[in-house]
């Protein structure tokens, strides 16, 4: 695939970036009365407005012809058939994770539809004896608590799912995530529990990732301390791992390992194995639900014209704002508490698929490629940084994301509301309004109050939060992580900056002469300090500065 800058389109998204810069939004709603009905629709169960962006059919024809001059219709193509993008590189199909019919698909000559569908076999038989209680620990009683311990997509994603699926959990069971490496939290948590009724899901690729081995030993050493038997351990741990070996010798039953395969990166876990917990809270009928919705997403993105294709257009919008805007930052702002661990999780998949400086050539990219995704629940956060939003000098684009429908008639109603007033207020901000002054006889007005509007933003509304219409939006997420990537052309299944940094925590005890100055003299601090036995010196009173005259 070429550079996108050697495309005629490049050239031609710069000039209309300058004719953009004395508009305003409610200018093009003016101009095209029609503006909404031809910017929105609907996408299974989810409804998309993109009216309020700046874009006219002139942008939105030149994206889609830089989108066909970047061969995006048979890069995604070439996902579907699992074939490789370029010559080398090959593709993770996805896809296929949620693909009902378990189309045969191939991997270097490997079928990986069998290896699915043998996965998904064993997380039911799983489900169904431990959400039965026929699944009993070792005196004999059924399990009450199942805690998860991974980073990445290993956990924290399966911990965004399960959060915003609460209305579907059991009552039978409670989930825990653990994702950090901090014992004493994982200490606290396990004084809440009972070893014998307590089952943890071990989630590592490698089973040798710091944080989580070394809070799998100590979750270990606890069960052990109550039973020797050599059954204890396999009625109280699951591995999700490729290295079966140390998943064994830990001393998991081989009856309760579940495959992760090297070519599946992290963040694509959670279709699969990964999602063990989340099958555990919601049943595993709720669970092939959520892989359902997704695959409902995959036929559109994989099957529907990119002029019609949701993914494909609001990952151009992506394009349009990082690589002519400069707009290095997108907020995501979830109107459900259930949804409050959403941000994360697409924070994960589009700054790790899209987050590189390399094309596919091998060539240092000479454009911007992957904004920095964050955002919180908008509902509890809307009193914080939406100033910055609101009046900021940062051009910030912003998915509103809200639900219609609650079990409970009009539960969400003020939610509804409140993410439609502020996408409102993001463009329309107070023009037309006469603020208040500070003016005073000795003191000139000082027009601070000023909100200029005109911040663009996509609104998304679920029809109703169930299982399939989440699997609907995170696949949305995922093919937009991949639409960005043909574009910018770059490779959307590395993460070769995750796996650095994991490769330099475990050389620190290998290798402690192998560091930077700055590195060495920090962790001289840590060791002074930790070495201190003067309990008076540490824990007496100290005089303090005085800073008052």
């Amino acid at each position: 695939m070429p550079s996108p800058i050697s495309s005629p389109y490049w050239p031609q998204l710069e000039a209309l970036r300058q004719d953009f810069l004395n508009t305003r939004l409610t200018d093009l709603f003016r101009q095209q009365p029609n503006r909404f009905q031809q910017y929105s629709g609907y996408c299974q169960d989810l409804f998309i407005d993109y009216s309020k962006h700046f874009v006219d059919q002139r942008v939105m024809t030149a994206l889609l012809g830089l989108a066909e001059q970047q061969q995006l219709t048979t890069a995604i193509q070439r996902l579907a058939r699992a074939e490789p993008l370029t010559s080398g590189l090959q593709t993770i199909p996805y896809t296929a994770l949620r693909d009902k019919a378990l189309t045969p698909t191939s991997i270097a000559g490997e079928d990986i539809s069998s290896l699915i569908r043998d996965n998904l076999f064993k997380m039911e038989r799983i489900c169904s004896e431990v959400r039965s209680w026929r699944w009993r620990g070792l005196s004999d009683k059924p399990i009450a608590d199942v805690v998860t311990l991974g980073v990445g997509g290993a956990a924290n994603d399966a911990e965004a799912v399960h959060k915003a699926l609460g209305a579907y959990q059991t009552n039978s069971i409670r989930i825990h995530f653990v994702s950090n490496g901090d014992s004493d939290h994982f200490r606290q948590l396990l004084n809440q529990l009972q070893p014998d009724t307590t089952l943890f899901i071990i989630s590592s690729k490698s089973f040798a990732t710091q944080e989580t081995i070394a809070n799998a030993q100590l979750a270990r050493e606890w069960v052990l301390q109550q039973s020797r038997t050599d059954t204890a351990l396999q009625r109280h741990f699951i591995a999700i791992t490729g290295n079966k070996a140390a998943a064994l010798e830990f001393g998991v039953g081989e009856q309760c390992i579940l495959a992760v395969w090297d070519w599946l990166p992290g963040r694509y876990s959670l279709w699969t194995a990964a999602g063990l917990p989340v099958a555990l809270a919601i049943g595993m009928e709720r669970f092939v639900e959520f892989l359902a919705g997704a695959h409902v997403m995959d036929r559109h993105f994989l099957t529907t014209e990119p002029a019609r294709n949701f993914p494909v257009i609001l990952a151009l919008l992506g394009v349009w704002y990082t690589n002519f805007w400069q707009a290095s930052n997108h907020a995501l702002l979830p109107y459900h508490e259930s949804l409050e661990l959403l941000p994360a999780l697409v924070q994960h998949c589009l700054m790790e698929a899209n987050g590189k400086s390399i094309d596919l050539a091998g060539h240092p990219v000479a454009y911007q490629t992957a904004p920095v995704i964050w955002g919180t629940a908008g509902n509890s956060s809307q009193h914080t940084y939406f100033q910055l939003l609101h009046q900021g000098t940062h051009t910030i684009p912003a998915d509103f994301i809200a639900v219609a429908r609650e079990p409970v008639a009009g539960a969400q109603h003020q939610n509804l509301m409140q993410c439609l007033a502020q996408s409102e207020a993001l463009m329309l901000g107070n023009q037309g309004e006469t603020p208040p002054s500070n003016q005073t006889a000795s003191n000139p007005a000082i027009n601070d109050q000023v909100l200029p509007g005109n911040k663009p933003s996509t609104s998304i509304i679920m029809k109703q939060l169930t299982p399939g219409t989440l699997g609907q939006l995170l696949a949305l997420y995922e093919h937009i992580a991949f639409t960005r990537a043909i574009i910018w052309n770059i490779n959307p299944f590395t993460h070769w900056g995750t796996e650095l940094s994991k490769r330099y925590g475990n050389d620190f005890s290998a290798q402690p002469h192998a560091h930077d100055p700055s590195t060495l003299g920090l962790l001289q601090v840590f060791k002074q300090w930790n070495q201190e036995t003067d309990t008076q010196e540490l824990h007496s009173p100290r005089e303090e500065p005085s800073y008052y005259f």
